[in-house]
Formats: C-alpha cells, structure tokens, sequence
C-alpha cells in the first residue's frame, strides 16, 4: 500500500493477480450453502489457447462431471452469470488523449464495466444492468469503458469462456496504471469496493 492514506497499491502483476486475490477473497467469505465458483485460468496475456486456458476444456469439463443430467447442467448454465475481471486501463494524465474523454476510467473511482461491440468483452445489457443494480443496492459506485474507435482494444477469457458454455457473462476491472509494467498502480477502494459488489451477488 502507498499514498497519503494508503489510497494505492502498487506492485508487480497487479494484471491479474489483484483480481484473483479479490476473487478468493469473495469466495471465502460466502456461506457454505451458497453456489458460486472462482476460476483462475492461466495464460490470459498469450491468448488462453492451452489446456490450462480459458480457452482448453477443463472448465466445461469440470462443471459436467457435477451433472449427471444434462439438462440439469444446461439449467445452471442458463440461471448463471459469470464475472470475467481483469484490470482496466485508467485514464493517465501524462496520455489523457488515448481515453475517450466520455469513457476514461479513474482511480479510486470504482469498478470499470467494459464494453465492446465487436465482443471482445463480453458484456452485454442483461449482465450489465444486474452487476449496476448490485452496485447501487450497496452505494457502490462503477464506471464504464469503451475502447476508443480508431484504437486496438485487448480482450480477456470474458468471450472465450461465454463462447465454450453459452454462460451469460460480464467483463468488469480494476482501474490500473503503467499496466503491464514492472510496477502497476491501483486503487485499494476499487479493489475493496469490487469484493463488496461479488458478495452482493451471492443474495
């Protein structure tokens, strides 16, 4: 933690360790009787194309062998939702021009919804209007991005994981600094306030 008020974190591979300790965090605070499962695949930055990445079959695989019944996995699939998180890029203000000045998530601002009409994320309104639901039951507040038009947009194992089950999905992240760098920065109430919204969807 750094800042006046330890307002930061900043360490080496916050993209995506920072996500996947929110994401054990969550489910170990949950009660045993609730269903909710946290996956953490390897090999997102290369493309997930590996046994061990979204894009292998051990997560289809693992979900069938609960289900002895087909249709009894087809009906959790159907009343599921997946959070795919990663981390998002803040807007910095050394580069400024690289956000769209309407989609330039910020620090300490909260969670940042992505969205990409080429589906690249995977979110979608019905996935997007019930993480925002949440968020507001709880006064937490988010934030949106959406790739500027003319730039290249990075994806995550949203769609790749959305695409192998037909599991309704939606890619949210941690506003980040210098990511990809061998020091990154974000917000501790970002992180915080992301736990809070995923316990909130275990009511």
């Amino acid at each position: 933690m750094t800042g006046l008020n330890d307002d930061f974190i900043a360490s080496a591979r916050l993209d995506n360790l920072l996500s996947c300790y929110v994401g054990m965090l969550s489910i170990c605070s949950i009660e045993d009787d609730k269903p909710m499962l946290f996956i953490a695949s390897d090999h997102e930055e290369v493309g997930s194309e590996s046994t061990s990445g979204a894009g292998g079959s051990f997560l289809e695989n693992t979900l069938k062998r609960m289900y002895s019944d087909y249709d009894e996995y087809m009906n959790m699939i159907s009343t599921s939702i997946m959070i795919s998180a990663d981390n998002a890029h803040a807007v910095h203000p050394n580069y400024s021009d690289k956000h769209d000045k309407n989609h330039a998530p910020n620090i300490n601002k909260g969670s940042v919804i992505k969205v990409n009409a080429n589906q690249r994320y995977a979110s979608n309104s019905k996935t997007i209007s019930r993480f925002m639901n949440i968020a507001s039951s709880l006064n937490e507040p988010i934030q949106q991005f959406v790739t500027r038009s003319d730039m290249g947009c990075g994806s995550t194992i949203g769609p790749i994981t959305a695409t192998r089950l037909g599991i309704d999905t939606l890619d949210v992240g941690l506003p980040t600094f210098a990511m990809h760098s061998i020091r990154e920065l974000c917000g501790s109430d970002d992180a915080y306030s992301l736990y809070k919204i995923i316990l909130g969807f275990s009511d």
